[in-house]
């Protein structure tokens, strides 16, 4: 919790905290946007996973950047930014071993090293992980990860930092998506229990790889390149759908499977910078270039019907066999050219601004089809201002405006699995900070943020249906009450509402499906010196309730769930090493949360214990 500096979404490790993460920032996804910076360069994602942005493997943390996060960053975006750090290795030969149990029968071992080659100028990385998956639908699969990485400083003004890392999944089998036969919620069932088919197995393996480049050629200048390869191949790939789900659990059973699978991109930035001083001021001015080529292989779906079944309920059935149809290839080029500039009076403003200029352009293939190729250039600018009131008042505000990517057509639409086109967006917020101590800040900002709607239209093809409006209040508090006392707590009010023919005529409500109106984390962390180490956390989260269903007949309760844990810091061996141990819906509440692209349900998880032993030799 100590390195959060605010309650907008920090990840360290396993574990996260504040009020977003990389898959839900003020009601958007920056990972489905694009909108995902490796070491602060553009880097085009393909790997899978529903938080996951790199395996454990390469990763030390993870902020998102929104508000005033994200003043002074160059190039933002209008769903925020997902900004991750890699594990660099350093000149201190240290094996670091990671294990532990739960939720569920989940169990892990991961090992890394990093091993200096030459002092101070070449360092290596290593790790291999293995975990035995346990999931909140009591699917058991494995998955193996590994991870190479080097850190070369031949001089003081070059820095070369290559990397590889790779994950591979097998024993897969898809979670249950259920669709209910009007507007109302399923009936609940009992959680962690399989009543899916076993061989219905799915496997998939992504890989991220590339390298940074960090240089300073003359005193005033930096120039930072990163080029990065991004791949995920999914071979027999299949979804359980419950469909027409009826309050009495019963629904008709299908499993739409996919051929295998390919999903490619090359991407990457080069930056140029300089910085100087004159007086109480300093400027930066920004010169970037960025671009992607992305390659999709995808489609050719197969359904099979299974019958009339009751969700929850385990059923055997035997192995279908699936027909499989032609698939579609997406192709996607993109380049981006920039400029911003960066100034700070020291003490009193922060203002930045950048204009960019990208050319986008999308082709998609299918057999017997003409290609449909989309096509925009856009201007891109944001503008950021700061000014301090005073040592502890900072007024802020800021606009920017994007193109982002739109995510893929859920599996209920007749073009499922189909990347929706890039989507001009735009945000603007402002607000204030207020420093209660040196380690006490508190943020309240307004925003809104402006997308094209998508959703399945009145002939089953999920497009543009509209346009969708964020409003919201988000309030956050971080840092140190007392000696060994630290709080993380946040609160996010939003209003989303959809505009367009449809809401006009009555065929969808105005509320968005999905997006919750308020959200409440609260959490403590409490460790003194005197307890020699340790110390124990607690965590409060309340969910307002919210529209499930199109027309916004259906709603989900509000609810909320406790957890707690402890941690303990000691010296096994004379080596340093941290017992933790997390306790989560303490109360074992039941609640939906429903996918918004789908509009699916599935349960919250259940009470859950994870016990870990990281030491460090």
């Amino acid at each position: 919790m100590a390195s959060a500096k605010d309650a907008f979404g920090t990840t360290v490790g396993n574990e996260s905290i504040g009020l977003y993460t990389a898959r839900d920032v003020r009601g958007f996804d920056p990972v489905q946007a694009g909108n995902v910076r490796l070491e602060g360069l553009y880097f085009d994602r393909q790997s899978p996973g529903p938080s996951e942005i790199f395996v454990s493997r390469m990763v030390t943390s993870s902020a998102i950047r929104v508000g005033l996060s994200a003043q002074s960053y160059p190039f933002p975006a209008p769903s925020g930014l997902a900004d991750v750090k890699l594990r660099i290795p350093g000149d201190k030969q240290v094996t670091s071993l990671f294990t532990g149990f739960g939720p569920y029968n989940k169990a892990w071992v991961e090992a890394d090293s990093q091993l200096p080659v030459m002092q101070d100028k070449l360092s290596l990385g290593v790790g291999l992980g293995w975990m035995h998956d346990d999931t909140p639908y009591a699917n058991r699969m494995i998955h193996w990860s590994g991870g190479l990485s080097a850190h070369f400083e031949p001089s003081d003004t070059v820095e070369i930092i290559p990397f590889w890392s790779g994950k591979y999944t097998h024993h897969h089998v898809g979670r249950p998506v259920i669709y209910t036969a009007g507007s109302f919620l399923p009936p609940e069932y009992t959680r962690h229990e399989f009543f899916l088919q076993h061989w219905a197995l799915n496997d998939f393996q992504d890989a991220n790889f590339g390298v940074i480049g960090n240089l300073g050629p003359w005193d005033d200048w930096t120039v930072r390149v990163g080029v990065f390869r991004s791949l995920l191949t999914r071979g027999f790939w299949s979804s359980s759908l419950f469909n027409n789900t009826q309050p009495n659990g019963v629904a008709d059973y299908s499993i739409v499977a996919f051929p295998p699978q390919e999903f490619g991109s090359v991407s990457g930035e080069i930056r140029a910078s300089r910085s100087w001083t004159f007086g109480d001021f300093r400027h930066t001015l920004h010169f970037a270039g960025r671009g992607r080529v992305v390659k999709r292989v995808f489609g050719g779906s197969s359904t099979v019907q299974l019958g009339k079944y009751t969700i929850g309920v385990p059923v055997t059935l035997p192995p279908q066999k699936f027909n499989f149809g032609a698939q579609t290839t997406d192709r996607v080029n993109q380049g981006t050219g920039g400029i911003a500039y960066d100034g700070i009076w020291a003490g009193v403003a922060e203002f930045s601004a950048g204009l960019q200029k990208t050319s986008y352009h999308r082709t998609l293939s299918l057999v017997n089809t003409p290609d449909n190729v989309i096509k925009d250039k856009p201007w891109l600018y944001n503008a950021t201002a700061a000014y301090h009131v005073t040592d502890k008042i900072v007024l802020f505000g800021s606009y920017t405006n994007g193109l982002e990517e739109s995510g893929e057509a859920p599996n209920n639409a007749t073009n499922r699995g189909e990347a929706l086109p890039a989507s001009r967006t735009s945000q603007v917020d402002a607000g204030i900070r207020y420093s209660v101590t040196p380690d006490l800040n508190a943020v309240v900002t307004l925003f809104q943020i402006k997308k094209p709607y998508f959703n399945l239209n009145t002939a089953g093809l999920y497009t543009d249906v509209g346009d969708l409006s964020h409003r919201g209040l988000e309030f956050s508090l971080a840092g140190k009450l007392a000696d060994g006392l630290t709080i993380v707590a946040g609160t996010v009010f939003l209003n989303a509402e959809i505009s367009g023919d449809l809401v006009t005529r009555g065929v969808i409500g105005k509320k968005a499906v999905g997006r919750t109106p308020r959200v409440t984390r609260f959490n403590i962390e409490y460790g003194p010196k005197n307890w020699q180490g340790f110390s124990t956390d607690f965590q409060v989260e309340n969910l307002s309730s919210r529209v499930s269903s199109l027309d916004n007949r259906a709603m989900i309760p509000a609810r909320t769930t406790l957890s707690a844990g402890a941690r303990y810091r000691f010296r096994l061996f004379d080596r340093s090493a941290t017992l933790r141990f997390q306790a989560q819906n303490l109360t074992n509440v039941f609640g939906w949360d429903i996918n918004a692209m789908q509009i699916s349900y599935e349960p919250n998880e259940p009470r859950r214990f994870i016990t870990s032993l990281a030491v460090d030799f």
